[in-house]
């Protein structure tokens, strides 16, 4: 299709810098890289919409589904500005942290449900830090993400967390990391139901916070508000890029620099980023 309107892409990368996703996704080319093909349209409710190794399929016909696993961002024209606006809304997200920090002592993680769970993100828990007051009090914070109001909630994900110009219908590739080690590790005490959950203290972290990953674009998304952070364990990474640019990712430190990394880091050099208390460096690029 990009062969056979080849005349046009000029005018289309301008167009798509304008106009948000209407259930398809704009392809483009990376620079050095071959064309992507054009995703299809939006799947619907309970189709299996993904080809990552954590797809999100839904059976409840009342939640989004993810955006199909292709790099969003492609044509050389848009990628540059793209990513400087991810930068933009990581230094955002930084400073909310920051803030939020020097509120609880500590980062949040979550937000407790009445059964002692986590059951909001830490993308809600940050929204009065992100100047999103009003949103914030539209939860039922005592009430999971799935709760039958919550739900409702998903729609009006923030455009901090969401793609420039685009419509992920709910879903965002920003992620932090969970297990022992992490930013986020499992809580150890139980927090009241409504509460904010929290973690380390951005002041404390062993490695220092301009060596440790924070938050970063993941290759599978997830629903803004659900509590699912990427799984991992010294030396097994997660997978991040691809999702939105094919030849790196958006990263925030825990110092609140935001960087574009490239794709080859090695397994090692990602988990040494993530971990906190691992006493390694990585000489990025």
């Amino acid at each position: 299709m990009l062969k056979r309107f080849s005349g046009l892409i000029p005018l289309l990368a301008a167009v798509l810098l304008t106009l948000p996703a209407c259930g398809k996704k704009p392809t483009a080319t990376v620079p050095d890289s071959t064309p992507a093909p054009v995703p299809g349209p939006k799947p619907q409710p309970g189709q299996n919409p993904g080809t990552g190794t954590n797809p999100g399929v839904l059976t409840d016909p009342s939640l989004p589904n993810p955006p199909a696993q292709k790099p969003l961002f492609s044509l050389a024209v848009t990628v540059a500005a793209a990513r400087d606006a991810h930068l933009t809304n990581l230094k955002q997200i930084g400073l909310g942290f920051q803030n939020a920090n020097d509120t609880f002592q500590n980062i949040p993680t979550g937000i407790a449900d009445k059964n002692g769970k986590v059951g909001l993100s830490w993308r809600v828990a940050l929204l009065p830090f992100l100047e999103q007051e009003n949103l914030y009090k539209e939860f039922k914070l005592d009430e999971p993400w799935d709760s039958e109001h919550n739900k409702k909630l998903i729609v009006k994900m923030p455009k901090i967390y969401a793609p420039s110009n685009m419509n992920t219908f709910g879903y965002t590739f920003y992620r932090s990391f969970s297990g022992k080690d992490t930013v986020m590790p499992p809580p150890t005490r139980m927090f009241a139901a409504g509460a904010t959950v929290t973690a380390m203290s951005l002041a404390t972290i062993p490695d220092g916070s301009s060596n440790t990953l924070l938050v970063a674009e993941a290759y599978d998304p997830v629903i803004w508000t659900k509590p699912d952070e990427l799984a991992f364990t010294p030396g097994s990474p997660p997978k991040l890029g691809g999702g939105v640019f094919s030849n790196g990712f958006c990263a925030l430190f825990a110092d609140g620099t935001a960087r574009f990394l490239p794709m080859n880091l090695t397994p090692a050099e990602l988990s040494n980023l993530i971990q906190t208390n691992d006493g390694k460096t990585v000489n990025l690029p």
